[in-house]
Formats: C-alpha cells, structure tokens, sequence
C-alpha cells in the first residue's frame, strides 16, 4: 500500500528543554513520505536558533509574538496540501511507527477526521497521559485514562469523542470542510471545539492504541482552569442546539455555581479562584462573536444531539467525581 504525504507540525514556544529529544525523535519516523515544519511563537530561550543551527532540513516558521495554540497552527496550515497533518507539542517524544500506525487506520476509514496514538508519560512510560479524549454534555473535556498504569485497558482502536492536541493526525479535507481553530481560544479547549464541530459534520475522532508517543505534559501549561473554563463554556453555546441548549443550561449554571463556590474556598491562586466567575463574564463579552460561529455551525450540522451525545458522559464529570461515582487518578480532588 503507497502511503499518502503528511506534514507533521510541531508548534514551539520556549521548549530549548525539549525540542531537541522531539525532533530527534520525530525526524526518526519509519514512514516513507512525510516533511516537518516547526512553527515558534517568538521564543525567547534561544530555541528557534537552536532549531535553524542544528537542523537546516526542517522548516522553521517563525512569528513575531506569541499566537498561542489555535492561530499559530491556524497560520501555518494554510499553505499544507498534504492528504494529512499531524499536530505536534515540542514536548513529544514519538515511537518510529507511530505515524504510520495512524495514517493505515485514517485510510480505513474515509469518515475519520482526526485520530489520537496511545500518550504516555515521559517521566513515567509505565503510565497513560491520554486515550483519546472524552467530554460530558455540560461540554467539559479530560484525557481518558490520564494516571493510570498501562495494563492494555485501552488496546482497542475505537472512536472517542475528541483527540488531543498534543499529538493529532487530522485529514486535510476534514480540516478544510470543518475550519480552522476558534482562535479566542488562545490555550487549551481548542482541539475539543474542533473535533466536536467535525462530529456536527458528521465525522468521527478514531483512538490507535498500537501508535505511541510519550509527553512532558503541562511543560508549558499555563492557567489552565480558568481558561478552560471559558472555552468549554463557549465551545457549548456555539455547538448545541438551542432546544439542547435549553434542556441543559439549568443544570449547567447550578453546577459551576458549586464550582465557582469550591473554586473560591480551595483554589490555589487568584486566578482559580475566580475561574468561573471570570469565564461567565468573557462569554458575555465575547457572546457577539460566539454567535455568529454558532449561525455556521448550527446551519451546516448533519447529525443531532441525541447522535452526538452518544458518544458523550451523560452526566457531569465535574459532579461524578466529587461524589466519588467516577475516579480519576491526577484530577479526582
């Protein structure tokens, strides 16, 4: 079986820790047909010097100011013409098959939009940072399996509902017909809003175990609670119907007050503390906005609700865990 281009893209912001392992690695892969880009989001740590130093082959793409996830892959993937894209962090380590591992399961099945590999922690390879993506119908998202040992619990190639950035083989043609990154979302949230609005068109997310690669994870995580919450948020009221809208904004609103409440009495930093409050108030000022993605959106779905939420948690994880009908090893408190 030829195998088809891909364009592997690995973003960098400050990752002179990292990037030298990723690309070793990356530029390793056992596959016939494939290009790396790195873009940098105008690092100050001597990391795209390094790059443009010691690995002339890869085309670096450099930006004047930091664009965070969506835009700056946004930029970047508008000049791609290969049939599939994998997304990259620049703290990654990958195996040499794992690129084709995914592209054979991605050519399967021509309704496949995205697909994750099997991540693993790199300070702990006994251990899984991701199987695939889930999200409940409040529109809250977590990595399936984050902390718990590899036992071969999820060995089985399968949809999910999204996959993960970190590491994201996306087909071009899914990626044109879907759009691009919502590019308020700065960090964090993206890929679940992408992979969501590619199910609404009728595609699915695939999960290949047997494809591995190994994560830093959080290495440049930032503030994380608060801006996810703004953008699960606002990811729920572009995708939605207005009668599913209805039903759950209630149960939603009475859940994160219960949040906001813990937030304030546990939260770590400021930031934490006010995550909810903060995330209602950007989602009003940017509701303008948020609806006129949603007009497209709701306009052009080919699935319902009830088939989308099919592959959803129907309750709340956030609910689940804190009256321990759910664990979860790194984010059960």
């Amino acid at each position: 079986m030829k195998l088809p281009p891909v364009t592997l893209v690995i973003l960098n912001y400050n990752g002179i820790r990292y990037i030298k392992n990723c690309l070793d690695s990356v530029l390793a892969t056992d596959y016939p047909n494939f290009k790396i880009t790195v873009i940098d989001n105008a690092s100050t740590d001597g990391s795209a010097e390094f790059i443009e130093e010691n690995y002339p082959e890869i085309k670096l793409m450099k930006f004047q100011k930091n664009y965070g996830f969506a835009k700056a892959y946004n930029l970047a993937l508008k000049s791609i013409n290969s049939k599939y894209m994998a997304l990259l962090n620049n703290d990654i380590e990958v195996e040499p098959d794992w690129l084709e591992k995914l592209v054979l399961h991605m050519e399967k099945d021509e309704k496949a939009a995205a697909a994750n590999p099997k991540m693993l922690f790199i300070q702990d390879r006994r251990r899984i940072n991701a199987a695939g993506g889930c999200c409940d119908i409040y529109g809250v998202g977590w990595n399936r399996g984050n902390g718990e040992i590899d036992r071969g619990q999820y060995d089985k190639v399968e949809e999910v509902f999204y996959a993960n950035g970190a590491a994201m083989l996306i087909r071009e043609k899914a990626w044109r017909e879907v759009g691009p990154f919502d590019e308020r979302y700065f960090l964090y949230g993206e890929d679940l809003d992408w992979c969501w609005r590619a199910r609404l068109k009728g595609y699915k997310i695939l999960y290949v175990p047997e494809a591995k690669i190994y994560h830093y994870w959080r290495a440049s995580s930032g503030k994380i609670i608060p801006l996810l919450e703004k953008h699960w948020m606002a990811s729920l009221l572009k995708n939605y119907s207005l009668n599913t809208l209805m039903l759950l904004i209630p149960k939603f609103i009475a859940i994160k007050t219960l949040k906001a409440l813990w937030l304030i009495k546990n939260g770590e930093t400021l930031n934490e503390k006010t995550a909810i409050i903060e995330s209602f108030l950007w989602n009003i000022r940017n509701l303008r906005k948020t609806l006129e993605k949603r007009k497209s959106i709701q306009l052009e779905r080919k699935i319902t609700d009830k088939e989308l939420m099919e592959k959803m948690y129907k309750g709340s994880f956030e609910l689940s865990l804190w009256l321990g009908r759910m664990k979860h090893p790194i984010l059960r408190k």
